[in-house]
């Protein structure tokens, strides 16, 4: 559902912790752990509450050294993974 009108937000079915840094976050459904580093830690905490596309690539624009349209596929991509694998969830 990956799209610019979206708000994304963790889903109920993680937890997570950051670790020095890293995030690992664990699928309680799955009991699968995954992990995210640099931006995808950015990312993840910005998550907290619901969040666009466009806020999440302005944010870390802001933070890093990253074109626009370069960060907003980037974001897109990951939102997408994170979504596929049941980490977020997509909210209107």
């Amino acid at each position: 559902m990956t799209g610019s009108s979206a708000l994304y937000r963790k889903s109920a079915r993680q937890v997570s912790c950051k670790i020095n840094d890293e995030v690992a976050i664990l699928d309680l459904e799955r009991a699968i752990y995954f992990g995210l580093q640099g931006v995808g830690v950015h990312l993840w905490e910005s998550l907290e509450q619901p969040r666009s596309v466009d806020d999440l690539c302005a944010s870390v624009v802001a933070e890093f050294e990253v074109s626009e349209a370069a960060c907003k596929a980037d974001i897109v991509r990951i939102l997408g993974s994170l979504e596929a694998e049941g980490l977020i969830e997509a909210t209107r």
